[in-house]
């Protein structure tokens, strides 16, 4: 996770004043243990190897759907979800994330303050390419390239996510693709909002 520095702990102001000055590192406490009297020793492996990407996935969706909420926050104002999200496949997403929040409301905590955050990595990247003057070229200039880096991550996302291991180069696509991802980011700088 090259690329980011040390925050654990620290003040919630300071986080809130730094748009995109600079990276942040997080790091992870020691090892987890757990053991099973059924599973093979080939899955307890795998768990171990999937664990070190489940934090590259959640950091670039997490970064993503921070991007999205200070960028159309910034174009559309407060209600920019209820809003900006009325047609075709942002409709969809609309609608996935109102059914979450009620399926999930009765007998699970909630996921976020939100609504983005009851939805996943595709719906995100619908919503920056169904948003395309938002975010092009603002955060990216190529709608295509962004599509594709969508297309390719979107799977591994979703064995990962859905407990499952991914083949090395899988793994190592995972790792370009975060790269990449806060390669624009970094780039973008002023363009994306303070929260």
């Amino acid at each position: 996770m090259r690329g980011l520095h040390t925050q654990l702990g620290s003040a919630p102001a300071a986080a809130k004043r730094q748009a995109v000055h600079g990276p942040r590192e997080i790091r992870f406490p020691g090892a987890y243990r757990a053991t099973d009297p059924v599973l093979p020793l080939s899955k307890l492996n795998e768990a171990v190897e999937m664990a070190a990407v489940y934090p590259l996935l959640y950091v670039l969706e997490n970064s993503m759907r921070e991007v999205v909420r200070r960028m159309m926050h910034a174009a559309f104002g407060d209600n920019w979800w209820d809003t900006q999200l009325t047609s075709g496949r942002l409709r969809n997403v609309h609608k996935t994330a109102a059914d979450r929040r009620v399926n999930e409301k009765a007998w699970h905590q909630r996921r976020g303050s939100h609504p983005i955050d009851y939805v996943d990595l595709v719906d995100l990247g619908d919503i920056i390419t169904g948003k395309r003057s938002t975010f092009f070229p603002a955060l990216m200039d190529d709608v295509e390239w962004f599509r594709t880096f969508m297309k390719e991550l979107a799977p591994s996302r979703n064995v990962v996510c859905h407990m499952n291991p991914l083949q090395k180069h899988n793994v190592d696509a995972v790792k370009l693709s975060l790269h990449r991802w806060q390669a624009i980011v970094q780039a973008a700088g002023a363009a994306i909002p303070s929260a």
